[in-house]
Parts: C-alpha cells; sequence; structure tokens
C-alpha cells in the first residue's frame, strides 16, 4: 500500500495500520507498507501543465517520494508467477513479451 498525499511521515504509517486492521478484519489479504507520497502543491501544477511531477518539479518533496517509492520497488522480488486476482492483470502489464492492455478514452 502507497499512502498518497500525506501530510508527515508518521501519517502514512498510522493510516496504513488503520487500513491493515481493517481489511485484516473483514477481507482475506496480507498488506505491506510501501510508502508515502506527500500533499505536495507542486502534483497539482503538474497535472494542470500535463506532465509528470518528475519532469516538471523533480526536487519537490513528490518528486522526491517517488523517486525513492520506484527504488524500493527496484529491490522487490519478483514473484514466480501471479497468484490469482488482480495478480493476473498487472502481470500482463509489466511482463515483457505480452500483448498490453489498450486504455480506452
Amino acid at each position: 500500500m502507497v499512502a498518497n498525499q500525506v501530510r508527515d511521515e508518521c501519517s502514512g504509517a498510522a493510516l496504513f495500520e488503520r487500513f491493515a486492521r481493517v481489511t485484516a478484519r473483514f477481507l482475506d489479504v496480507t498488506l505491506e507498507f510501501a510508502g508515502e507520497i506527500p500533499a505536495d502543491d507542486a502534483v497539482r501544477r503538474a497535472v494542470r501543465e500535463q506532465r509528470t511531477v518528475l519532469e516538471g518539479y523533480p526536487g519537490s518533496p513528490a518528486a522526491r517520494a517517488f523517486k525513492n517509492l520506484a527504488g524500493r520497488a527496484d529491490t522487490w522480488p519478483i514473484p514466480e508467477g501471479p497468484r490469482g486476482n488482480i495478480e493476473f492483470f498487472v502481470e500482463r502489464l509489466v511482463r515483457p513479451g505480452r500483448a498490453r492492455p489498450v486504455a480506452v478514452s
């Protein structure tokens, strides 16, 4: 789980803990906390300019958080294959040589 638009580092972890408790109680899933993206006006400006925050505002707090998250994600182990549900969809998005879904506008 990635906590988005958090006010500070403690907010992301606290949000995750509350969300994880609810999902553990009512759903058969286990969540992991991947990180957080801070609330940042640079994101709104980048959206208005139709650019990524990394392109338009690379030194902004949100851009730095996205870079950190990408760096951590790059070290995550690659699963042998999808175990079900949404993973089948995600596998089709990221596996080389597979047809990618086409966005419908």
